[in-house]
């Protein structure tokens, strides 16, 4: 029984009833007239269909827990498809909006384009949020989710410009949609859930303020320009278990200090998908796969792949500081570490020089093209990067 009225709440949201099909309207306690649909008499609840009054209003709007209609008491269990998206942005809705924790389901466009102001706070009884439901809610300063959630849909949150602070998508979300926080203002890290197996295109394109990105285990699929224009952020790592990212994903993220790719395979990338990211960058790759990042399309582009043992090894015992210039014509110098042996092999796999005791290799010498070096330091520990020669 409690499936069937989640499936009748899932048909009225998507159907977008008029305002004419409510069954009774009251007054909720911050003065607004609300329309209601009886879902069910046995538990008796009820869906807030729509607001009325739209043009004359101003000040914020706190949602009731329960309706009282013919001596009997409703739970208000969800907020139908545009419910308040009748011209509200046109108003001043200056106050703070209050959704009560009986609430599962919130429906398509239901406060698009309202500009409520203060904290936005979803409460733990929430499980799915429709479509554009706060696109374009503007003055939100700050977001929390439902623990409970299950599904962000497209563009629910978009143009939410005004949010700051941490992003922190719950362990419940399985899934967020197209655009579902494209050109949102927050300023802090972006924590994303466990549950997660894709990034849909566009899902946090345009956040320009987050400092830094934690993509969990799990995803496999990270689609176009999911995190484009990303400014702020000087380090990303991709998990072992992403296989494709579409074009643009992490276009401009153009501070990227270093990379850490940790799939034993490279995945599959667009001539795109890093676009005015630094190819210079050191790339923390698995042990033993640097051939195949190097012959890699688009990942062959980028010159300083170091291996890491990521199964136990500090992988910052393996780093190199930078290899300068890079691409390279008469020599290369190597910064952050004393090396002791330099070994230089061609895309081939042949050994072609090997220089001892010094950290500046002359590479006059070498045809144009793309070379492995192996560098044995003075402490006995083993490091690769890769350097384009130009002629």
């Amino acid at each position: 029984m409690k499936n069937l009225r989640l499936y009748t709440l899932l048909a009225l949201l998507m159907t977008g009833i008029s305002a004419s099909a409510y069954d009774f309207y009251s007054i909720c306690p911050t003065g607004q007239k609300l329309g209601y649909i009886i879902t069910s008499y046995d538990p008796p609840e009820v869906l807030l269909e729509s607001m009325f009054d739209l043009v004359d209003y101003v000040g914020g709007v706190t949602i009731p827990e329960t309706v009282n209609y013919n001596s009997v008491d409703y739970t208000v269990v969800a907020i139908g498809a545009d419910a308040f998206n009748k011209g509200c942005f046109s108003n001043d809705l200056s106050g703070s909006l209050v959704i009560p924790n009986t609430v599962r389901l919130i429906g398509p466009r239901a406060f698009l384009g309202c500009w409520f102001t203060g904290s936005l706070v979803i409460p733990n009884s929430v499980i799915s949020i429709g479509e554009w439901a706060f696109h374009n809610c503007k003055r939100f300063s700050s977001l929390t989710l439902s623990e409970s959630l299950v599904e962000i849909n497209n563009n629910a949150f978009d143009l939410c410009e005004n949010f700051r602070g941490d992003l922190v998508i719950p362990e419940s979300v399985e899934y967020i949609g197209f655009n579902g926080f494209n050109e949102c203002g927050f300023d802090g890290t972006l924590y994303l859930p466990p549950k997660m197996t894709l990034i849909e295109s566009g899902c946090f394109e345009a956040c320009y303020g987050f400092s830094s990105i934690n993509i969990p285990e799990g995803v496999t699929y990270i689609g176009y320009c999911a995190f484009e224009f990303l400014h702020k952020p000087t380090e990303l790592e991709l998990p072992s278990t992403v296989t494709e990212i579409e074009g643009g994903a992490f276009r401009n993220l153009f501070r990227l200090t270093s990379m850490t790719v940790k799939a034993s395979y490279p995945p599959y990338i667009w001539d795109d998908t890093f676009e005015r990211v630094n190819r210079n960058i050191p790339i923390y790759i698995p042990k033993g796969t640097i051939e195949d990042y190097g012959n890699a399309e688009y990942w062959s582009e980028f010159f300083n792949y170091i291996e890491v043992d990521f199964d136990g090894v500090d992988e910052q015992e393996n780093l190199i500081t930078t290899i300068y210039p890079n691409p390279a014509v008469d020599r290369i110098r190597i910064n952050g570490v004393e090396a002791v042996e330099v070994q230089v092999y061609n895309a081939l796999g042949q050994l072609v020089k090997t220089v001892h005791d010094t950290n500046e290799i002359p590479v006059s010498d070498l045809p144009q093209g793309v070379y492995l070096l192996r560098i044995a330091d003075a402490e006995g520990r083993n490091h690769t990067a890769r350097v384009a020669v130009k002629e």
